[in-house]
């Protein structure tokens, strides 16, 4: 047994100790490891930390009834032990209080692994740099005072692979980040614009001030790309793994602007951006998908399908054949249908084959793409 498996169950005995459930044997296997450990710091596990409070009055009242002595009644020694016991109680509040108050980090890999695909979570690292787990509901900024909702620095809230959040910002725009992504925005929008800096995919419907424009900045292939709007519903797609970035509108108007090329999309519009440059603008459907919860797909070729079902489901990919760029879908399907579900509609549409086990796929390709 290693000396860390060893300390797994002191946690349990200090528990048992409180609840006065511990054994003889136990106490004094406690008493043991406390007295050669001392200087060692003690953790304390969530459920035994849940309430400082209660506890605190637990330790008290244990204390104090384990220093009872019916032989012996002298009161000086009665206020010596009660000076122990307040002092024991001072060192247990101490240690509550910094196990209450320490920084949780949250790691976005295991949050994916917890919660799996088709969920509402996200890790919002405030202003001050604590990191605080949003779930299933629409973060407000609007509501409440605190840290969080208000100063004037900078915060981010990041979606583990399989998951998407709502938000809505200060200033009343609402925004459906997609998986693996991520947003960085000011706490209080000052200033003559409202600037947010995205990675991955987000829907915004920005709250209309004719007098202060809102701006998305975004990074594709080491290239800079603005997007600048006054009120408008608009989809990005900007993941760093991507050579590309796509922006469709599905209300008003935007600008976007990278270096000498500059475009403006309106209702029903759609343009990427390679390379630096600014492609084409072409037509697309015109749906808000996002926010009904779909899976989208816009003549996307079968790499760039792939990259957006490993996000949504948290799977690692594996190509076996050619690359298939050439093989073009173009078409919606639910959230909620599993993966082996959606894999085998694609392979109904496709002569692509897919293998998925352990949390991987494999992709299957054909030897001739009939496209």
């Amino acid at each position: 047994m290693n000396h860390s498996d060893e300390n797994d169950h002191y946690p349990e005995l200090a528990a048992r100790w409180l609840d006065g459930s511990i054994s003889e044997q136990q106490r004094h296997t406690f008493n043991a490891w406390y007295n050669r450990d001392q200087d060692q710091p003690l953790i304390i596990p969530a459920s035994f930390a849940a309430d400082a409070e209660i506890h605190r009055a637990r330790i008290y009242q244990k204390v104090l009834m384990g220093m009872e002595d019916k032989n012996t009644p002298a009161p000086v020694k009665f206020w010596i032990k009660l000076g122990i016991a307040a002092s024991i109680c001072i060192l247990f509040s101490v240690v509550l209080y910094f196990y209450m108050h320490q920084s949780r980090v949250f790691d976005l890999d295991q949050l994916a692994r917890q919660y799996g695909y088709g969920s509402n979570v996200a890790v919002l690292t405030d202003q001050n740099g604590k990191q605080h787990l949003l779930e299933g509901s629409v973060f407000n900024m609007s509501e409440g005072k605190s840290s969080l909702t208000s100063g004037n620095g900078f915060a981010r809230i990041a979606t583990p692979r399989g998951s998407r959040y709502q938000i809505q910002l200060e200033d009343g725009t609402q925004v459906w980040l997609g998986a693996a992504s991520s947003i960085t925005y000011p706490v209080t929008f000052r200033g003559q614009t409202r600037t947010v800096r995205l990675s991955g995919e987000a829907y915004f419907e920005v709250a209309h001030q004719a007098k202060k424009p809102f701006q998305v900045k975004m990074m594709s292939d080491k290239h800079q790309l603005d997007l600048t709007v006054i009120g408008t519903k608009f989809n990005v797609n900007a993941y760093p793994e991507d050579q590309e970035v796509q922006t469709r509108v599905f209300e008003g108007s935007v600008k976007l602007s990278s270096g000498r090329y500059t475009a403006v999309l309106t209702k029903g519009e759609k343009v990427v951006f390679k390379n630096g440059m600014l492609q084409p603008k072409v037509q697309h459907l015109e749906e808000d998908w996002m926010r009904s919860g779909t899976l989208h797909f816009d003549n996307d070729n079968m790499k760039q399908v792939m990259r957006m079902l490993a996000r949504e489901y948290n799977v690692e990919l594996v190509y076996n054949g050619r690359g298939g760029k050439r093989m073009y879908l173009t078409g919606e399907i639910s959230r909620k249908n599993p993966l082996k579900k959606v894999l085998h509609l694609i392979e109904l549409a496709t002569d692509y084959q897919f293998l998925l086990e352990d949390g991987r796929v494999t992709v299957f390709e054909p030897h001739k793409t009939p496209y």
